[in-house]
């Protein structure tokens, strides 16, 4: 019986976060380095360590027992590369020894060989060695060993198109359905009172003080061991177990926690986990990679490039007869995720808004930039950053007041395309505008702005700028129009005899763990240290998809009420232990056409309302944020201290974020929340969907002219300032030309 009970025990998995990756250590271990393209294109013919010690190795795509690539979502990944070279950077191979200083000297002796296929590649092999080269003599002398054009331009070989459109989605509604688009453009904006054109990007930047990506891997006996920050454990141990051929059961994917506020990975981070799995089986060493800080802001961003351009036409009483959106999206080399995020992005683009026309068109397509990934958390915020934008841009020009113009354009249209469950908009809206007393603020700044710009062409030597801004946005829980990722969700509660209940699920924070222990402690009427959460599964039965993918903890919540319900039922009726299991399908057609691309595409929503109040220097161009108000709504909520700190965090996270190479300091951070009866949603993520459309808009008011992008630098500012000066003086020595004459 010993033995049987060993054995089951060894067959589960902890899925629970423990430790980070880069603490643990192991007698013995050997430091790797990964050995990177330095060609955006080009065929790799050898790669090559002069003179590699004993007790270092050096390991590329040849030399992995199992197969070569690993696929997500029918995306083929190179574990190392070979053949052609996707992306400058892609790694192609690694090197590791006991020494991580010696690691990094013979790093730099690699000497990458390449196929000359075209002359792209054969320069920048070259330039690329330029800085190796002791003397001009020498770079001649390479550049003269190029082959000549005759062999390097081989009109057989095509390179392939490394710009190809992989997803789409468009959506048209009003005039839009009804007629070509040019015909519906023509008939709306030449009627429309207001017009605005306008491109938006948003770029997330990873803090300097997180802990970069990597892995730690050793072996023990037939099996392996990998502790890596993965979200996707069962795609990792399955693509482990296939590249060193071996059988899953073997396999120990160790869960670490992550440094980054947003997570960088999946498939990116199992390409990791494997790149080290290899070199501790091959070495029977423990061997760890750490990322450098280069690597992890160049190799690994989260989330992905996206340009979103609004052409919007407003009518004077403040409706918006038109959103016209065309959203450009960069995946670069590859993304597993492509349709998913495009979908996403394309639905968040009109926000909870509803226009009496509507045209969307996002394509997202592959570039010369390294792969990127999905971030479920922050998928929708680009998007959020653009409208918001453009609404507090078109309100400028209208004089139209921030809340007037959302409230009355999120009135409910029947056949509108998009259903978003928002809660109380008006309320989460007017609690914090009234709170920041941003109407007052906003009415005499904008005075002011206008006033500056018209008399003042020399506004360096100004008193401090001050603007304020607002930006609404939801984050989802739970979308019914998946394609790439099965995302019901599932729970599994027992009762035992002794009263200690058991939640069968993957362990959330400290914070939602106590809330569910007090839901279930309440129905069930046992003390709270009676409940317990297990996070231990059999090797084949750990949950398919990535554990974050659709924002499932409150789904979860739900579903804890319903099992313990159904327990405390059953428990006065038949004998202990009972066990209940319930299962939320998020794949209902009634909800959510996927064919059609309309309907309610999520379970319940969080809503959040921004007010940032900004004053920028005009001696130095340091941003300084006077204060921040944040109201939300949550559904219901279980803790509001803890969702209170939740979001305090944030905040601070997303300071480290809003202008490169700094933080901006606040004065003042004030958060409530209005509680509602909706399903409770999640509040990570709130922040950063809204606060930095509110930095930015702001930010536009104080400069009187317009920031489209974040991260926002000082040179910038100097920059938008100078140019809205210049077009000014010039419109200036126009009108007294035209006087004159």
């Amino acid at each position: 019986m010993a033995s049987k009970k060993n054995d089951s025990k060894k067959n589960l998995r902890s899925l629970e976060a423990s430790g980070f990756y880069s603490d643990f250590e192991k007698e013995g271990i050997l430091y790797a380095a990964l050995i990177r393209s330095p060609a955006p294109a080009g065929k790799v013919k050898s790669i090559t360590v002069s003179d590699l010690p004993e007790g270092y190795f050096m390991l590329c795509s040849k030399d992995l027992p199992g197969t070569k690539t690993i696929t997500a979502n029918k995306t083929v990944i190179k574990i190392f590369g070979y053949g052609n070279v996707a992306y400058s950077g892609e790694p192609l191979g690694i090197i590791f020894g006991p020494d991580e200083e010696q690691v990094y000297k013979l790093l730099d002796t690699t000497n990458i060989t390449f196929d000359v296929e075209n002359l792209e590649s054969a320069l920048h092999n070259v330039i690329n060695n330029q800085e190796e080269t002791e003397n001009f003599k020498e770079f001649v002398e390479q550049i003269n060993e190029m082959p000549s054009l005759d062999t390097v331009i081989d009109k057989s070989h095509v390179e392939e198109n490394p710009n190809v459109v992989v997803a789409t989605r468009e959506v048209k509604y009003g005039l839009y359905e009804k007629l070509p688009l040019a015909q519906a453009d023509t008939k709306i904006f030449e009627n429309a009172d207001f017009s605005s054109t306008d491109t938006w990007k948003e770029k997330l930047l990873t803090p300097k003080w997180q802990e970069t990506e990597g892995a730690f891997a050793y072996t023990e006996g037939e099996n392996i061991h990998v502790f890596v920050p993965t979200r996707w454990i069962a795609f990792t141990q399955k693509s482990v177990a296939a590249a060193l051929n071996i059988n899953e059961a073997n396999v120990f994917i160790h869960k670490t926690k992550s440094a980054g506020i947003y997570p960088s990975g999946l498939a990116r981070t199992t390409q990791l986990a494997i790149q080290i799995a290899v070199s501790a089986w091959i070495s029977k060493k423990p061997v760890k990679l750490v990322l450098s800080q280069f690597e992890q802001e160049n190799y690994m961003v989260p989330g992905v490039l996206t340009e979103i351009t609004y052409r919007t036409a407003l009518d004077k009483d403040g409706r918006f007869t038109a959103l016209k959106i065309l959203i450009d999206i960069d995946i670069g080399c590859s993304n597993p995720f492509a349709q998913e995020i495009t979908d996403r992005i394309a639905i968040a683009a009109a926000s909870y808004y509803k226009p009496e026309n509507l045209y969307i068109n996002a394509k997202a397509h592959t570039s010369k930039n390294p792969p990127t990934s999905i971030s479920m958390q922050i998928i929708e915020s680009q998007a959020f950053f653009a409208i918001e934008n453009e609404i507090q841009k078109i309100c400028n020009q209208s004089k139209i007041f921030p809340d007037e113009l959302r409230l009355l354009n999120s009135k409910t249209s029947k056949d509108f395309p998009f259903n978003i469950p928002t809660g109380n908009v008006e309320a989460v809206i007017q609690t914090a505008l009234k709170a920041s007393d941003f109407n007052r603020k906003y009415a005499s700044f904008h005075m002011e702005a206008i006033d500056r710009a018209e008399k003042d062409s020399k506004p360096f030597f100004a008193l401090p700028l001050r603007g304020i801004g607002v930006a609404t946005a939801y984050i989802p829980s739970g979308y019914y129009g998946q394609t790439t990722l099965s995302n019901d969700t599932k729970l599994e509660i027992t009762l035992s005899a002794d009263e200690k209940l058991v939640i069968h699920t993957i362990k959330p924070s400290e914070v939602v763990q106590d809330i569910w222990k007090t839901t279930a402690s309440e129905i069930l009427q046992i003390p709270k240290q009676n409940v317990q959460i297990d996070s231990d599964f059999p090797y084949n039965q750990i949950p398919e998809c990535p554990e974050d993918s659709y924002s499932s903890i409150s789904i979860l919540n739900e579903l804890i009420k319903k099992c313990c319900t159904d327990i405390q039922k059953k428990r006065f009726h038949q004998p202990l232990p009972i066990t209940s299991k319930r299962v939320i399908q998020l794949t209902s057609r009634n909800k959510w056409n996927k064919d059609a691309f309309c309907g309610t595409p999520f379970y319940t929503t969080s809503f959040i309302t921004t007010v940032v109040e900004v004053e920028l220097d005009t001696y130095t161009y340091s941003e300084k944020i006077k204060g921040i108000w944040v109201t939300m709504d949550c559904g219901e909520l279980f803790d509001k201290a803890a969702a209170v700190r939740t979001a305090k965090l944030e905040i601070q996270q997303e300071l480290n974020m809003l202008v490169k190479g700094k933080i901006v300091p606040c004065d003042e951070i004030n958060i409530s929340f209005v509680e509602s009866d909706n399903h409770s949603g999640q509040v990570g993520g709130l922040i950063h969907n809204s606060l930095p459309a509110a930095f930015s808009s702001a930010l536009s008011l104080a400069l009187t002219t317009q920031l489209t992008e974040l991260p926002c630098t000082e040179d910038l500012l100097f920059q938008l300032i100078r140019d809205r000066t210049k077009e000014k003086n010039e419109i200036k020595k126009t009108e007294i030309k035209g006087a004159s004459e």
